[in-house]
């Protein structure tokens, strides 16, 4: 039977960045992905000219995703727009404080409001991430920001670095990190939407040797021991729906928590189980837009500071049209509330109304997502641990993905995790007498 290195299940981000690594490692390598295309949630849409990701995306250039690219030779095309932009509060449009005149005019803090606000967000700036504050965002902001309207305003950007709407909950010092990455290297927005660094990474694997497939959705994944002699201890079996059986020495899952739970034999007994059960995934909805332009150019930029909504044009910083339309994403975060698709598009709808009126009348294209899932998982208070890299009951086996973030979130998490499990999947493995490991240079 044939044997491979090491099988990477999932073509998204996580997956694509694992094989690149193993295979440049030297391992075999085989990627199956169960979807008809590969990219997962990183798929763009080309609708009458318009590149639509599945609602706004950016990579931040001080983050752990934008470095790991540039190490496997994948830097995405793009550029960072501008920090100017607006607040909406009841309704009204005020300038975002992002620069010292626009701070010093805002009508939406008090004078000790803008001194307080300037003090945070210097801080934030010099963040030591080796010494983040432990607790929820809520308790941090109530404990170290005394003006309510300056901690409003944080709880907004963090809202707007993070996606997640639960400062109750969510980790502070993960959080603050991701800030202090908007506030050091800013967000950078792609050229062609989000399915272009997925196609640098697939080009980049498959020509240092990967195999990989779409359409193959596997069903179970089962640790089976060697009979052979001289050959590791034990393998995977990775049946497929399909009827097709495969082996692997190695097995990375670069999918989500539940489907990880479903397709490894004996998952109930292993911390897959209870990673599945701490998770608490991030939710929006999204509305996407394509337009021939903006009826209220000077609104480019928006965060909701009393409402949890969040406005953007992609293609101020970005190509993402070949007819000269623009890429629009406006989104509505989830909390803890059940979520209800037809008022939230009403609710998207309204915004629009208020930030671009008469935008209907420029549409090229629209796709509307009423529950997309931003991450499965990330860093809360509630979590019992971070997963990963290694599932410990399970020799060989290993998770990536973003929902298993050490600290990292949203594609940082994603690429970081991914990283982090072939780096431990080479340091586990033995190494032949007298071979030359060239991961331990390239790592």
């Amino acid at each position: 039977m044939e044997m491979w290195d090491v099988a990477v299940i999932g073509g998204g981000m996580s997956g694509w960045v694992a094989a690149a690594y193993a295979v440049k490692a030297g391992q075999r390598v085989m990627l199956t992905e169960k979807a008809r295309m590969f990219g997962g949630r990183a798929l763009t849409v080309h609708k009458n000219g318009v590149f639509l990701s599945l609602g706004a995306h950016a990579i931040y250039r001080d983050g752990e995703c934008f470095h790991i690219l540039n190490e496997l030779g994948a830097t995405p095309d793009g550029n960072v727009p501008a920090m100017a932009g607006h607040m909406l509060r009841e309704r009204q449009l005020h300038d975002l404080p992002g620069s010292p005149i626009s701070l010093m005019t805002s009508r939406l803090l008090s004078v000790r409001g803008k001194v307080e606000l300037a003090r945070i967000l210097m801080s934030l700036k010099k963040l030591d991430k080796r010494n983040l504050p432990q607790g929820s965002l809520k308790d941090w902001a109530e404990r170290s920001i005394r003006e309510p309207e300056v901690r409003h305003m944080i709880y907004a950007l963090c809202r707007t670095a993070t996606f997640a709407h639960r400062p109750e909950i969510q980790s502070a010092g993960p959080a603050l990190r991701q800030v202090n990455h908007v506030l050091n290297g800013g967000a950078l927005y792609v050229n062609g939407g989000w399915s272009s660094i997925i196609e640098r990474l697939r080009q980049t694997a498959m020509k240092a040797g990967v195999r990989a497939e779409t359409g193959k959705a596997v069903v179970s994944i089962t640790r089976q021991t060697s009979a052979q002699p001289n050959s590791v201890e034990s393998f995977y079996e990775i049946r497929f729906a399909d009827g097709e059986v495969r082996y692997a020495n190695a097995v990375i899952l670069a999918v989500p928590p539940t489907e990880c739970y479903k397709i490894v034999s004996g998952s109930e007994k292993t911390a897959l189980e209870r990673w599945c059960r701490q998770a608490r995934p991030v939710t929006t909805a999204c509305l996407d837009l394509g337009m021939r332009r903006l009826p209220n150019p000077k609104v480019q930029f928006v965060m909701g500071l009393d409402s949890p909504f969040l406005f953007s044009n992609q293609s101020r910083a970005a190509k993402l049209s070949d007819n000269g339309g623009l890429a629009v994403h406006i989104l509505k975060y989830h909390g803890s509330s059940q979520p209800d698709a037809e008022q939230d598009k009403a609710d998207l709808e309204r915004t629009m109304d208020i930030l671009q009126p008469g935008w209907r009348k420029e549409l090229q294209a629209t796709q509307y997502l009423p529950h997309i899932t931003v991450v499965h998982d990330y860093a809360h208070t509630e979590r019992m641990e971070a997963p990963g890299p290694a599932v410990p009951e399970l020799p060989n086996l290993y998770i990536a993905g973003d929902w298993a973030g050490h600290g990292e979130l949203l594609v940082d998490a994603a690429a970081a995790s991914a990283k982090r499990a072939v780096v431990e999947l080479l340091n586990r493995s033995i190494p032949k007498q007298g071979e030359y490991h060239e991961y331990r240079r390239t790592i």
